[in-house]
């Protein structure tokens, strides 16, 4: 295997999707995301008849930031984070990284706003089948995700089962819970025991359900049952009192929660799962404050749990960050097992080419059996391509000095 020293445990592929779309049945095609051009110039991505999303801040590489904008950008313009896997190789050597973990463009989201499955499923299918032979150019470097299609449990176990076939698709993505819903249900169960039997690394762009949808289950009509906990109470109600009053969209709490309280992490207990861009300085908060709330209301709620909550998060959880500088410095407290530094390159929070510096101010001070970890034993442990021993053993061997610095010495200065 290669040396890994620098991966980035969340980036995006942000190709046309004309790139993928072919792949798709001819009768189809017309319903894949579509590239247009909007009023005042530039390129957009639409997705039917829904308000066309300009390429803008997801395509920031190298610009200062007083030359961010929100539209007047093209593909043809061939932006960094926009061309073919040669090109993606030899924009990661100019950022001192090692591996990228590709996730799919920003516009993957906008997915759920299709309504015909069938659709959803050819979109999936295709954009997989593509990437993996993307990858192929440097499949050690190029590590893919595969897009899950939020439809229904049996069109996310029929793709999960193929993907995970698929030497170069390292995880799966969830945009919502496996039966296509925000909140998990007993329908899901055939797709956890699939992933934790294939171990294949599930992963989610911020999280997969619940953060928007109230505080009860919104499940009216809905066939599956869902996930019930042991006791008088509501699951989603209970849910709640332990999220300590933190869940924004992009913390991933509530979907977490769902999981451990739901019982799917005991029923299969080898799951794996890793989410991007939630950043980690909240967690040192959640996890003390998650046990402890739980301790307080287990009793008259009638709730029993194998484990305490903050150890279902540290058995089977990893969460990935940019510039976090409070969440490293208590990174023991989060468990330095769980957190994985990452670029978001092409997207504006990323500061490629600089990305070398960035990890510089985060880690210098670090042992470096604690940096290697953090910045790429973590995350080839998530995804099943080392064990846990493996990465003992790993994080004790002399770090070799990477390319040299760009001297980038404060995060503003050579970008504002």
């Amino acid at each position: 295997m290669r040396k890994y020293e620098a991966i980035s445990a969340d980036a995006h592929v942000e190709v046309p999707p004309t790139a993928w779309s072919e792949r798709m049945p001819a009768n189809l095609r017309q319903y894949a995301p579509q590239v247009v051009q909007i009023e005042g110039g530039g390129d957009a991505v639409q997705i039917g008849d829904a308000e066309p999303a300009p390429l803008g801040l997801q395509l920031t590489g190298g610009q200062k930031y007083t030359e961010f904008r929100t539209k007047g950008l093209k593909f043809a313009d061939k932006l960094p984070g926009t061309g073919d896997a040669a090109q993606r190789v030899a924009e990661m050597e100019k950022d001192g990284t090692d591996a990228e973990l590709l996730y799919a463009a920003v516009v993957a989201t906008s997915l759920k706003k299709i309504k015909d499955p069938a659709v959803l499923k050819a979109i999936a299918t295709a954009y997989n089948s593509w990437l993996q032979d993307y990858c192929s150019y440097d499949p050690e470097r190029l590590l893919g995700v595969g897009v899950i299609p939020p439809t229904n449990v049996q069109d996310a176990c029929e793709e999960l089962e193929r993907i995970a076939k698929m030497p170069n698709i390292r995880a799966a993505q969830l945009l919502t819970f496996p039966n296509g819903g925000h909140w998990g249900t007993y329908g899901d169960e055939p797709f956890w025991k699939l992933a934790n039997d294939t171990g294949i690394c599930i992963t989610a762009h911020h999280n997969f359900g619940g953060e928007d949808k109230g505080k009860s289950h919104p499940l009216p009509g809905q066939k599956d049952k869902a996930l019930e906990l042991d006791g008088a109470v509501d699951l989603a109600m209970f849910a709640w009192l332990l999220t300590c009053d933190l869940p924004i969209p992009t913390i991933p709490i509530l979907t977490i929660e769902q999981l451990f309280l739901g019982g799917v992490l005991d029923r299969n207990p080898k799951l794996r799962f890793h989410f991007a861009e939630t950043g980690i300085g909240w967690l040192p908060y959640w996890l003390e404050q998650m046990d402890d709330r739980f301790n307080r209301h287990k009793h008259w709620a009638g709730v029993k749990l194998p484990k305490a909550p903050s150890q279902y998060v540290r058995d089977h959880f990893s969460f990935s960050f940019q510039e976090d500088h409070a969440g490293v410095a208590l990174r023991h407290s989060i468990g330095l097992n769980n957190i994985c530094w990452a670029s978001d390159f092409p997207h504006s929070v990323s500061d490629w080419p600089f990305s070398r510096d960035v990890r510089e101010r985060l880690f210098a001070k670090l042992p470096s059996e604690e940096r290697v970890q953090i910045e790429a034993l973590n995350l080839l442990t998530q995804l099943g391509m080392i064990t846990k021993e493996q990465r003992a053993e790993m994080s004790k061997q002399p770090r070799q000095s990477n390319v040299q610095s760009l001297k980038v010495p404060a995060r503003n200065s050579s970008r504002s």
